[in-house]
């Protein structure tokens, strides 16, 4: 099926009924810590493609009072009426593809989100003109013991992951489609917030790993995403 088909059609929703906003606070927390740590000039306009459930936009308003504007877009109906509940007068929701909106803002979300794309490049290179400043959130699901159990294979099927990075690849693949990094960091929800057996069972490798070297513990045990904010190069 066409990857919009997945989250337009409902099929997205069936398999994960809370569109994840479970993590927004927390991935809201990474985000903003991201921000403060790369210093520059505070966003007055914010904007999320693939915003989902809006619930990171929801949290990002309460620690950025400074934004007039915070603006969610996404393809999915059932997203955005999910994420209507937290709509305000500085927040709103738009059910369309941000390419099409004509509008520009200071900066741009995309979490989670180029990995459902069929053709990540056509995608990252057309809403780099919407902001001079994009934050990326990149799940990093090629390592060791993923492979080991085919867990990619559960992801696509899951959560319409159409393609896997490590941490360079998603790296280089920003830098071809016309972005450079202004900062990173390897953010791990298992290891802040493990959940289950599974994730408690690997939290001490995971954790004593990433302390030593979070990207090549990325590559080994996986449960790690890379968080960047990269602004436009020259062209």
């Amino acid at each position: 099926m066409p990857s919009n088909e997945r989250y337009v059609g409902g099929q997205y929703l069936a398999a994960n009924p809370s569109w994840h906003e479970e993590d927004s606070d927390w991935k809201a927390s990474r985000i903003g810590r991201l921000l403060r740590g790369a210093g520059g000039d505070a966003p007055r306009s914010v904007a999320e493609v693939g915003c989902g459930a809006g619930g990171v936009l929801r949290a990002l308003q309460r620690c950025m009072p400074e934004a007039t504007s915070f603006d969610g877009y996404d393809v999915a109906p059932a997203a955005i009426q999910r994420a209507a509940q937290h709509a305000n007068a500085r927040l709103a929701f738009h059910c369309e593809d941000i390419t099409r909106a004509g509008r520009t803002f200071d900066l741009l979300l995309c979490i989670d989100v180029f990995e459902h794309v069929e053709d990540p490049f056509a995608f990252l290179r057309a809403i780099r003109p919407l902001a001079p400043r994009v934050v990326f959130n990149i799940p990093l699901e090629i390592h060791v013991a993923g492979t080991l159990i085919n867990h990619q294979l559960w992801t696509r099927r899951q959560f319409g992951h159409l393609h896997f990075y490590t941490a360079a690849l998603a790296l280089e693949t920003l830098r071809e489609c016309g972005y450079q990094v202004i900062a990173q960091a390897y953010p791990s929800r298992l290891i802040d917030l493990p959940r289950s057996a599974s994730e408690w069972l690997f939290w001490l490798p995971r954790k004593l790993g990433a302390l030593v070297n979070p990207e090549f513990s990325a590559r080994v045990f996986g449960g790690t995403s890379l968080l960047v904010l990269a602004g436009r190069t020259a062209s």
